[in-house]
């Protein structure tokens, strides 16, 4: 499950759902705990998109073990299990999955986001195995391959609140935010993008990443609140979590238990709804996933 939903509880109450979502505690009136509830409830939407893709659709690390022959010019060539491919780490290889090189500094070009070409000639430490593989090997040589990489768009929120003319935002997670880039900062009433500096930084990716500082090019327009979302995602990614959600607020109670049955209900929303299983949105949603699905 991601460590954030992809679509905030305030842009989804945003979006015209025509939904009651302050009570979803029933007999609570503190905002913040229904706000919790809807953060449950958007998580769960976005762990389901993550399924229906079968990968992570934000940005994230992936560690990939495979076994690859090179080709005449003595590279790697094989496609990334997870992707787009935003930034290649790290890539070990060997005869042997117990003695592996590792690249010094690995150089890779991805091709259609997720096909990985990779050199390995001049580039790699010690060689710890009997031969140094490299420009001038013996093409077809299987290799065992261990890579790391950043795959996904980014999906996080603001870890501090920013003032308008801020020259920096602080995030939860800066997986996958590269120099330039461009984000679109979703705060209601006051959305705006934003534009990485060129001269930022990124910290290394890690599998823990922890709030970073981001530079940026320009400073912000607005005032925003700790808490909105600042995402790379497509907008129909971020649509069919909002869709999802929608779903699950309208199932009914119900002793049966089909995925979403159809059942009367004293529901005025559903009621009215021609899609009175729910599964419309559903059916919609992953329309809307169908160009990230993983493609092996």
């Amino acid at each position: 499950m991601p460590a954030t939903p992809y679509v905030s509880a305030a842009a989804f109450r945003a979006h015209p759902t025509y939904l009651d979502t302050d009570g979803l505690v029933p007999g609570n009136p503190d905002m913040a705990a229904q706000d919790a509830e809807l953060t449950n409830l958007l998580l769960q939407a976005s762990a389901w998109a993550d399924n229906a893709c079968n990968q992570p659709v934000g940005a994230h690390m992936n560690s990939q073990f495979t076994r690859v022959r090179t080709d005449r010019s003595g590279m790697l060539r094989f496609h990334a299990d997870h992707g787009p491919v935003r930034q290649v780490t790290s890539v070990s290889y060997g005869w042997s999955p117990t003695s592996l090189t590792a690249l010094a500094s690995p150089q890779a070009w991805v091709e259609d986001g997720a096909n990985l070409v990779i050199g390995l000639g001049g580039a790699s430490t010690g060689w710890s195995g009997s031969l140094q593989v490299g420009f001038g090997a013996s093409p077809g040589s299987e290799l065992f391959v261990r890579t790391s990489y950043v795959a996904g768009y980014v999906a996080t929120q603001l870890a501090a609140s920013a003032t308008a003319g801020a020259t920096s935002i602080m995030v939860a997670d800066p997986t996958g935010i590269e120099p330039g880039g461009q984000y679109r900062l979703w705060e209601p009433g006051c959305e705006e993008t934003i534009t990485v500096s060129p001269l930022w930084a990124a910290p290394a990716p890690t599998e823990i990443p922890g709030p970073a500082s981001v530079l940026l090019s320009a400073p912000t327009l607005s005032d925003h609140e700790e808490g909105h979302d600042v995402s790379g995602l497509p907008a129909d990614v971020r649509l069919a979590v909002v869709q999802y959600t929608i779903s699950l607020l309208m199932r009914p109670d119900t002793r049966a238990e089909d995925e979403y049955p159809d059942s009367a209900t004293n529901s005025g929303t559903r009621g009215s709804d021609s899609r009175r299983t729910g599964m419309g949105l559903v059916n919609e949603a992953r329309r809307n996933l169908r160009s990230y699905q993983r493609v092996r």
